[in-house]
């Protein structure tokens, strides 16, 4: 019970963090994306169902404050990167920091290519938001994800020298 409160508060501060810290720190309309950094290290550090239940509240939370007439479609992408990602569970294949940040790099743009075809973006239009939009974003993420990712680590190693 204590390691579900500890990562729905893990889930809270990425949900802050989106809603106010990642407007703020924008740059030309694009911002970081801690909700995803926050499943797929869940998803990592847990495994697939851990990875894909997460994505699914975190989904559904992002989906009921949108403003857009698809709900369900980013309920949808997280679900699906946080199963995915979660098959490369960390207790069966140890990650770099490279790795990991090449696998948050991968999960967002499928992320955002599987919210492109739920909500039923013309093939047309698909590149040009994937170039002005996707990877602008992704590269933001992957900083924020470097930082998460180190200081995870370095939370590890005083836990478990403390231990």
């Amino acid at each position: 019970m204590l390691k579900f409160i500890k990562h729905l508060l893990f889930f809270v501060i990425a949900i802050v963090l989106q809603t106010t810290l990642a407007s703020w720190i924008g740059i030309y309309g694009q911002e970081p994306d801690f909700v995803l950094i926050f499943i797929v290290v869940m998803a990592l550090s847990h495994g697939p169902v851990s990875g894909m239940l997460w994505g699914f509240f975190a989904g559904f939370s992002e989906d009921i404050f949108a403003t857009v007439d698809w709900l369900g479609a980013q309920t949808l992408a997280f679900t699906c990167v946080g199963f995915g990602v979660g098959q490369l569970e960390e207790k069966f294949l140890r990650l770099n920091l490279a790795t990991k940040v090449t696998l948050l790099g991968l999960a967002f743009m499928l992320n955002d290519l599987i919210y492109y075809i739920a909500i039923g973006v013309e093939r047309e239009k698909v590149l040009p938001l994937f170039l002005g939009h996707t990877l602008p974003e992704c590269f933001y993420t992957l900083l924020f994800g470097v930082i998460c990712f180190l200081l995870l680590n370095r939370f590890d190693r005083v836990t478990h020298r403390n231990v």
